[in-house]
């Protein structure tokens, strides 16, 4: 077997979600087509999880590459574990989630059946506890899911679940842009490596599972988030060429704010649920029309 899958982990006080994380995926079953380890990069760097990490690398047979990175941001994080990474194939997932069995070997196979450059697998939210009913028919923790083989564009693209060849790391020397601090950075990544001509596929059949844990279940929590992800979508469109298509963004947000606003004492009426699924657009767009002036409401990604 000539093929070896680095699985990229980046975390950050997350722990026991990590313990979990890695014994699942010790569990993989590679149907005898590839071996794989993981790379578990530290973004703190006094290194929290130095020794759970160790005491995992002596109880399992799975190899585990260790490493800090002082500078907090995701993108830097990323970039690490990419420079640790032994394998021809990258393999990269969240300290929250944690794979079924099959989840390697489902993407390894479709990445070589359909001859593209990297596959990526749903993402299913996944409680330990009961939450909210509020949040569960709001969709707020859902994800966009697309049939197996669909060739996806950028704006489609997330490295919660992904299985990249390394090639599309090397050959033109592309990483994680560093200056995309609070998140963005993986469609970035993804827009680029898109435009030198890589192709990647959705593959239905390989979900991950994302811990959503009670302080995801505040209000707060999702309109905070709106606002980091509002103003990372206006820093996309520094990048786009399409002058015409990073106007009619700015105009959309310049309509949508006020329809949200008129339309939420209506919605609260109709449900939490769908309360929040107004103001959480609403908030998105707001961060969206403030980034256009370089303001920046959110500085500090907690989800």
């Amino acid at each position: 077997m000539s093929d070896h899958i680095s699985v990229c982990i980046c975390t950050y006080h997350r722990n026991s979600m990590l313990v979990r994380l890695l014994r699942n995926l010790a569990l993989q079953n590679t149907r005898g087509q590839f071996t794989f380890s993981a790379v578990v990069v530290d973004n703190d760097p006094s290194g929290p999880a130095r020794a759970e990490v160790a005491r995992l690398s002596s109880e399992m047979s799975m190899e585990i590459v260790y490493g800090v990175e002082p500078e907090r941001t995701i993108p830097a994080a990323r970039n690490h574990a990419i420079r640790l990474a032994k394998g021809n194939f990258i393999g990269i997932i969240d300290d929250d989630e944690f794979p079924p069995p099959h989840w390697l070997a489902t993407l390894y196979e479709a990445v070589r059946t359909f001859e593209v450059d990297g596959a990526l697998g749903p993402v299913i939210p996944f409680f330990d506890q009961r939450p909210p009913a509020w949040l569960i028919k709001s969709g707020l923790c859902d994800l966009p899911q697309w049939r197996t083989g669909t060739l996806l564009k950028w704006h489609q693209t997330r490295t919660g679940n992904v299985l990249l060849k390394k090639d599309v790391f090397d050959r033109h020397g592309i990483c994680f842009d560093k200056t995309f601090r609070t998140g963005g950075s993986d469609q970035v990544f993804f827009r680029r490596a898109m435009q030198l001509g890589y192709q990647f596929i959705a593959v239905e059949e390989a979900p991950i599972y994302e811990t959503v844990p009670p302080e995801r279940w505040s209000k707060s929590y999702w309109l905070r988030r709106a606002l980091v992800n509002g103003f990372n979508a206006q820093k996309y469109l520094a990048g786009e060429r399409n002058k015409l298509k990073s106007t009619a963004a700015i105009l959309k947000s310049a309509i949508a704010l006020p329809i949200y606003l008129v339309c939420a004492p209506v919605c609260a009426c109709l449900g939490t649920h769908v309360l929040m699924n107004c103001m959480e657009r609403g908030f998105y767009h707001l961060s969206r029309l403030a980034a256009v002036f370089g303001i920046e409401l959110r500085k500090k990604r907690d989800f």
